[in-house]
């Protein structure tokens, strides 16, 4: 095979046939290859891992356990724990050789290594994680997992293992090119998918045609957070999209300097450009309207474009008629869940 070792062909296409990736150079690299038996499952070895800004450095340690479960629930891969990797690295240390990934690589036989990227953005977790295998682990395949830090402990610190896990396995996905790759596993918290960040960017409240006293229009700020809110619920379950909270969009708004940002009025141009630059490109904008029979509510699909924009990618409208915010919050839940789809 003149294009790549067998031990790429197995990791990145270990049950398919004739699919292709992309290297790094941009070249497309046509693979084809069967279901392999376990005892020659390739091996894999974190290589390096490394952190952003202020991210706690215990984090480096838990890759270690947290790639153990995400490679182990794919059940397709051997995966050389840190104390193996370390203890090789520790004897080319006493014969005063350097411990290169390489050199290490080669002595414990790893056919793949990983370089582990680990970011976080208000409690949005990102892992970038390359791949490199063949002769002289020269063949490069990259992926980018997110992840939800959605948990915390008494002490209200985060608690960052769950996501972590989630992000690599999402990372893992996009490498191997095989959306499926945890879709068979027993436990369903490990039964994750590709996903795409998804932004809740306004909820218009407009009254104007038809005045009314109806609970969901007598206070624009608090109402409109609180119906975005109410669209971030409802989406945490959904397993093809990455729900962002309302802090962590605020949190990027404020890297560039950007406050005050009103959740009743459509994002501006600059809110928009922002959260394109960071690779938040899908939001949901809402508009509730009041009518002669009650009120309605349109939810909008949108894509945020390059220069700042919004392409409409998919609209839906439900009517309710209860004057409460649980009647708004029973219409909208339905209403996101349909959208999403």
């Amino acid at each position: 095979m003149n294009t790549l070792s067998h031990a790429l062909l197995i990791f990145f296409l270990h049950t398919f046939m004739g699919l292709q990736l992309h290297a790094q150079n941009g070249e497309e690299i046509a693979i084809n290859a069967t279901k392999q038996t376990d005892s020659i499952k390739p091996t894999v070895m974190i290589a390096e891992v490394t952190l952003g800004k202020e991210m706690p450095l215990q984090l480096i340690a838990k890759s270690d356990a947290a790639m153990a479960i995400a490679l182990g629930a794919a059940d397709r891969f051997r995966y050389i724990p840190f104390a193996d990797r370390d203890s090789v690295a520790a004897i080319f240390k006493s014969l005063n050789a350097e411990p290169t990934a390489f050199n290490v690589g080669q002595e414990i036989k790893a056919e793949v290594l990983l370089f582990l990227r680990i970011d976080q953005l208000g409690n949005l977790l990102r892992v970038e994680i390359q791949a490199k295998a063949g002769n002289q682990y020269t063949q490069t395949v990259s992926g980018i997992g997110l992840g939800l830090l959605r948990y915390r402990d008494t002490s209200n610190v985060i608690v960052y293992e769950p996501t972590l896990i989630e992000a690599m396995q999402r990372a893992l996905c996009a490498i191997t090119g095989d959306s499926n790759l945890y879709a068979h596993v027993e436990d369903s918290s490990y039964m994750v998918y590709p996903a795409e960040p998804l932004t809740f960017l306004s909820m218009e409240l407009d009254n104007k045609k038809q005045k009314s006293l109806w609970a969901i229009f007598q206070n624009n700020e608090v109402n409109s957070f609180y119906g975005l809110q109410v669209l971030f619920e409802a989406a945490s379950n959904l397993k093809h999209v990455i729900p962002i909270d309302l802090d962590t969009r605020d949190s990027v708004y404020a890297l560039k300097q950007v406050y005050g940002v009103e959740n009743h009025i459509r994002p501006t141009q600059t809110e928009l450009k922002v959260l394109y630059d960071v690779g938040l490109t899908y939001g949901i904008t809402g508009l509730v309207e009041k009518t002669q029979d009650g009120a309605e509510l349109t939810l909008t699909l949108q894509e945020i474009t390059q220069k700042g924009g919004l392409k409409r990618l998919k609209s839906l409208t439900a009517g309710f008629s209860e004057d409460s915010l649980e009647g708004f919050k029973k219409t909208a839940t339905k209403l996101l869940r349909r959208l999403l789809r």
